[in-house]
């Protein structure tokens, strides 16, 4: 699997994820919502890492990106932003799946 089809997957399973957080959010299904956003950030945070290894642009919120020409330690800064959404992320999951 190359990197481009990863980087399309983790973006696609992103979306579904949140699609699905609305969805369950919408039929008060709360504990389901919460583990699908756990997930939304898990592979939306994946997908951040997967661009900046391609040294692409990636974009942290909606007016926050990093350029594909900015600095090593700029980039190095989302970088650890980006792992520590996904790291909170897992580590939710996981707190809320052993309850």
């Amino acid at each position: 699997m190359s990197l481009q089809m990863l980087k399309k997957a983790l973006f696609s399973l992103a979306i579904v994820f949140l699609v699905l957080f609305f969805a369950f959010h919408y039929f008060d299904m709360g504990y389901e919502a919460l583990v699908c956003i756990d997930l939304f950030l898990i592979f939306w945070g994946l997908d951040k890492v997967v661009l900046w290894y391609l040294g692409e642009k990636f974009g942290i919120a909606a007016m926050v990106a990093v350029p594909a020409d900015a600095h090593k330690s700029l980039r190095l800064i989302g970088l650890f932003f980006v792992a520590f959404i996904t790291i909170y992320g897992a580590q939710d999951l996981l707190q809320r799946v052993a309850t």
